[in-house]
């Protein structure tokens, strides 16, 4: 059983090469494509339309994990550490088996 926190450190970006580059590179992919997986969904392109969507997707991973909810933190988190934060939540989901397209 996993803990209820993230696995991986904000600034463990460069622990996966390919959530690293797509961080980097493709951030809105990235960012979108996390929201779809944590709803469980395929990526459409309201995805990449939603500004606010790294914020609910972090508030989603800690409530669809257990974890402990911290609004001020991710919110924080979510708007000085985009690039962080997104590849955070990604190395989440796909420790937790869910799948990056």
């Amino acid at each position: 059983m996993l803990a209820n926190a993230f696995n991986s450190s904000l600034l463990g970006c460069f622990s996966d090469t390919k959530i690293c580059c797509l961080g980097i590179f493709c951030l809105p992919y990235l960012s979108s494509r996390n929201k779809a997986d944590v709803d469980e969904r395929d990526c459409t392109i309201c995805d990449f339309l939603c500004c606010p969507r790294e914020y609910f997707t972090r508030l989603q991973i800690r409530t669809k994990y257990g974890f402990e909810q911290n609004t001020v933190s991710d919110c924080i988190t979510t708007s000085i550490c985009i690039p962080c934060s997104t590849c955070q939540d990604a190395r989440e989901l796909e420790e937790r088996d869910t799948i990056i397209r």
